[in-house]
């Protein structure tokens, strides 16, 4: 791996940490490499927009401009000439030329969020912009060609839409050349504590960290998490603010939809993490990790999914015999 690999393999490590991402992670450094279209999946909350940026930042054209726009967020009469811009006397109101997005990103990167909700009528002009790398602002006879890579998310199930003569088939598998899928939170209860963790230093920036009690532990484990990764960074952030390294967090300190019973229907099995605190979960995943490997770092760190610089600082930390 080139040392520009490495450094995006950490990226991804941030990002998407855990063993189980260990394979997807390796081939995100490929398709950040890419030029082709990606599209990202996965209910709202799982870090989409994060991914997609870390994903430009790990790209080629990282010097130049990350566009971001939720296509959810504009009303339909007006996303055309946010994305495509406009010029002068095009409409009432245009009274001078405007970029356009895809202009602004020329060079880089856009991303569509939702793009699910993109009007059909206007997705011709999307289609016709993926096929040659150029489009025609509102208004305009004469088209503009720009060399952006476009990257895409959404939370619906685009087969489903199209199907209903909702999404054009053919801007699907223009869109769709890698398709990345984020599992919800409570589909991988075992990366909430490895969350937790990362989210809480973060906020904090300080090398101790509050420890948590039994009650609040278990219950940021059982807790369904609809919000998904976006909910548990925000409650950490909530933690942060409320709680100092030297104290213990307790449920109170937990918003009160974070605090509640998981539902009877949850499919929730007894916490193996019950009386440890965030720092001890962590530091025994790595001790059993390096058991089972024999003491070798690279290894572990191969069956954690980080890198072994990780595991050296970790080892470092925690005082690990090794």
């Amino acid at each position: 791996m080139s040392p520009n690999e490495d450094i995006s393999m950490q990226r991804f490590e941030q990002e998407l940490p855990g063993a189980r991402f260990a394979k997807l992670r390796k081939q995100l450094v490929r398709i950040a490499a890419s030029e082709h279209s990606l599209l990202l999946t996965g209910p709202s909350g799982t870090g989409k927009s994060r991914l997609a940026k870390c994903m430009h930042e790990c790209s080629g054209r990282s010097e130049a401009a990350f566009v971001e726009i939720s296509c959810a967020s504009i009303p339909a009469p007006l996303l055309e000439s946010e994305l495509f811009g406009y010029r002068k006397g095009a409409f009432s109101g245009a009274f001078k030329d405007k970029k356009g997005l895809f202009e602004m990103a020329d060079g880089g990167t856009l991303f569509l969020d939702e793009i699910g909700e993109m009007p059909m009528e206007l997705q011709p002009k999307l289609l016709l912009f993926l096929q040659n790398q150029s489009f025609f602002p509102v208004g305009s006879t004469e088209s503009v060609k720009v060399n952006v890579r476009l990257m895409s998310a959404t939370n619906q199930e685009l087969k489903e839409a199209m199907l209903a003569k909702q999404f054009r088939q053919d801007l699907y598998f223009r869109i769709n050349v890698f398709e990345i899928e984020l599992p919800a939170l409570c589909d991988r209860r075992e990366m909430i504590p490895v969350l937790a963790v990362k989210f809480l230093a973060d906020a904090m920036g300080e090398e101790a960290l509050p420890q948590f009690s039994d009650v609040a532990l278990d219950q940021l484990l059982k807790y369904d998490w609809p919000g998904n990764i976006r909910e548990l960074r925000n409650v950490m952030l909530r933690v942060a603010a409320l709680v100092d390294p030297e104290e213990t967090v307790l449920p109170e300190h937990l918003p009160l939809f974070a605090s509640a019973e998981a539902p009877q229907d949850s499919h929730v099995h007894e916490n193996p993490w019950s009386g440890r605190t965030l720092a001890e979960i962590e530091r025994e995943a790595v001790r059993l990790a390096l058991i089972d490997n024999d003491g070798k770092r690279a290894a572990t760190a191969l069956q954690l999914g980080v890198s072994e610089k990780t595991i050296y600082n970790l080892i470092k930390r925690y005082q690990i015999e090794a």
